[in-house]
């Protein structure tokens, strides 16, 4: 069909796009186009051109880039606000804001991806970041040159093994960037007291030159430079789509992979108290199960059973009580099937994730499903994903 110059066409996917003549996304001229499912791209027809779409998509007149972007990256030019966070509620458009400064704006980008949960440079579950010249049509195009597994979907009552991550990306960063831009896309949990305190932590983590709010400034950041750009989200996206959306990633990123047996004497373990006490002999008679192994630190019991088993609050206060512990995980190796592990390489560079496929109490070894080859240190997560690749919040030792 032939489309008119200054009109947009708003693709939803699934659906493929080509052109012939001149349109691009976020500032990316494009021929040919592959719009996943769950996502809605402006298509922006610069020219007269003949463009065909396989799929769904509306047309409207002009531009729907919301002129407050052009004046920011006039602004950031000007000022030279190098480093800069996107702040904003959940589908408000910080991904694509991302995108169109990666374009627009001269010179070498970091974009460094903050969001847990809808992560687009690593996968849920981690923080990630990779350099652009520009030329996407999303960050997901960029590759992952490190990053931190944080083995949630939610900073919630994660808030310190969230933190401790930023911590470790932004000092990559910091190594790393020297005059280049930083990008930070962050999470959309940003409304009530805990989310306000973990995202201040995590600005002075960061320190900013610029924090770009969407639509409001919240009154907690008068201690940081702001800047006010209009929101850009077409639809929002259910709980169900976004699901099903990191299911999509997740399959992408064990592409080719293979199970591999480790011994956890022959690697760094951690974010686990799993092999990291004494071995003891646990009480007869008290599980309705048979005992594999039983370990204690010096505030944890682990204690590892042949299935799962019902254990009540009073038990484990018993436990708690009997053992001088802090803490009681009863665990059979079948409730870890599926276990996300984060593999990093000797220098800490994040590789990726497996799953985990295997425990053996005995011979100390873990049988991880993963397409990483060489890794000298794991991390366990906090969910599983099942056969379809949706998230279990499990308990860990």
């Amino acid at each position: 069909m032939r489309v008119e110059r200054d009109t947009t066409l708003l693709v939803e996917g699934s659906a493929k796009v080509r052109v012939e003549g001149r349109a691009e996304v976020f500032g990316c001229s494009v021929e040919e186009l592959v719009v996943p499912e769950g996502k809605i791209v402006p298509l922006y027809v610069v020219e007269d051109s003949e463009i065909s779409v396989e799929g769904n998509y509306i047309a409207v007149k002009g531009s729907t880039i919301p002129k407050s972007w052009n004046e920011l990256v006039e602004f950031l030019e000007r000022e030279e606000k190098r480093r800069i966070v996107l702040f904003g509620d959940t589908d408000s458009g910080k991904s694509s804001l991302a995108t169109f400064l990666a374009n627009r704006l001269e010179g070498r980008k970091w974009i460094v991806d903050l969001d847990i949960g809808q992560s687009d440079v690593a996968h849920p579950c981690a923080m990630g970041f990779g350099r652009t010249e520009g030329g996407i049509t999303s960050i997901s195009e960029i590759d992952m040159e490190d990053g931190c597994f944080v083995g949630t979907i939610s900073p919630t009552g994660r808030e310190a093994r969230c933190l401790r991550a930023v911590a470790r990306v932004m000092g990559k960063i910091d190594e790393l960037a020297g005059d280049d831009w930083v990008i930070v896309d962050t999470t959309g949990w940003v409304r009530g007291r805990r989310a306000r305190e973990y995202k201040l932590a995590k600005l002075e983590m960061i320190s900013p030159d610029l924090v770009v709010c969407f639509d409001d400034v919240p009154y907690y950041l008068g201690g940081f430079d702001t800047f006010k750009v209009d929101s850009f989200v077409l639809k929002k996206r259910s709980r169900e789509v976004r699901s099903s959306i990191r299911s999509r990633i997740y399959s992408k990123w064990l592409e080719n992979a293979a199970s591999v047996r480790v011994r956890v004497d022959d690697v760094e373990v951690g974010y686990t108290t799993l092999f990291k006490g004494e071995r003891i002999e646990f009480l007869e008679g008290v599980l309705d199960a048979k005992v594999l192994f039983a370990e204690k630190g010096s505030d944890f019991l682990n204690v590892c059973v042949e299935r799962e088993v019902e254990v009540g609050g009073e038990l484990v206060r018993a436990l708690v009580e009997i053992y001088e512990v802090r803490d009681v995980c009863i665990f059979s190796p079948s409730q870890l099937n599926g276990l996300m592990l984060g593999l990093y390489d000797g220098n800490d560079r994040y590789l990726g994730f497996g799953l985990l496929r295997g425990l053996d109490v005995e011979e100390r070894t873990l049988e991880i499903l993963t397409p990483v080859e060489d890794f000298s240190k794991l991390e366990f997560g906090e969910v599983k994903l099942t056969e379809d690749l949706k998230e279990v919040v499990v308990r860990v030792p």
